[in-house]
């Protein structure tokens, strides 16, 4: 390295940094992360985007009423009106109301969930990767006793002991996903130990978080960039599958699974009340999944260009 070089040079972040990758002639980019796309892939941007702004922005949407006020008569037929589009429940609460605020519960658990996933998976593995010995040992066996047993199970339990609340299921997932990420990520930390930059970057004298955080980390970004939008449509279909079985949000807190719960015993009288909570839950996982495959394509791409 030539004098007065920027160190940062020799400690760049591994061959798939992400600044470069991709990138045509005369440095312009052919896409970002986007790329071109398809008809399906910006339908799911647009749906997920206007899925978030509609939860988020829900008390300010005119003539949309609170999920927990009578709207109209009881199994009214869907209206021409923002509460009414959906029609009633047996309850004559607005549908539509029910699907916007059900949609906080189900990205509230989404989001948060994978956080916590994100932070216990990716730090355990990085250390176990990492140092190896009895630490990898205890991690391998943490990550095999969560993959031994159905995750429904442990979340029934769960749930059975200590009560359902959003607090509850939204830990109990995120502790459920942690086995998966530390894997990965440990094998992203042993195989990326021995490589150039990181021996580069240790014969420089940089510390072992440094390395970790600056030289291995990065590049588990574009691995876990198209495994997450997946995980968390697993972990919409399960709060679902939880609520839809007496498990989830207890009432009056509207969430999809417990929409369609509540509709089991009327559903041939009034079908049109499981339009809403099932098409928000398939819409939801078919964008996720569709951005999920869209961005692992654009980064075996990138891979192959590098």
């Amino acid at each position: 390295m030539a004098v007065g070089e920027p160190e940062t040079q020799v400690l760049g972040t591994a061959p798939m940094a992400l600044g470069t990758a991709g990138s045509g002639p005369g440095g312009r980019r052919r896409g970002g992360w986007l790329g071109s796309g398809t008809p399906t892939v910006w339908f799911s941007f647009g749906f997920l985007g206007l899925l978030i702004a509609a939860v988020v922005l829900a008390q300010w949407i005119p003539d949309l009423i609170s999920p927990e006020l009578q709207f109209g008569a009881f199994h009214q037929n869907p209206a021409l009106s923002v509460s009414g589009l959906l029609g009633t429940d047996p309850l004559g609460r607005s549908i539509l109301s029910e699907v916007i605020y059900g949609g906080r519960v189900s990205l509230t658990i989404a989001f948060c969930a994978t956080a916590i996933s994100l932070a216990i998976g990716v730090t355990s593995g990085l250390l176990a990767g990492y140092y190896r010995g009895v630490l990898e040992r205890v991690v391998d066996l943490y990550a095999n006793t969560l993959a031994s047993v159905p995750p429904l199970l442990w979340l029934l339990a769960l749930v059975a002991a200590t009560g359902a609340s959003l607090f509850t299921m939204t830990v109990a997932l995120g502790v459920l996903g942690t086995g998966m990420y530390a894997r990965i990520t440990k094998a992203a930390a042993i195989s990326g130990s021995d490589r150039d930059f990181v021996l580069a970057a240790r014969a420089l004298g940089a510390s072992d978080f440094r390395i970790l955080v600056r030289e291995i980390l990065p590049n588990l970004v574009p691995v876990f960039t198209a495994i997450v939008p997946a995980m968390m449509a697993g972990l919409i279909v399960t709060e679902g599958s939880l609520s839809f079985l007496g498990y989830g949000i207890p009432p009056p807190t509207p969430s999809w699974g417990g929409m369609l719960a509540s509709t089991s015993d009327v559903m041939q009288q009034f079908p049109y009340m499981l339009i809403g909570p099932i098409m928000a839950i398939v819409l939801t996982v078919y964008a996720l999944n569709t951005l999920g495959d869209h961005l692992a394509a654009r980064i075996s791409l990138r891979e192959g260009q590098l």
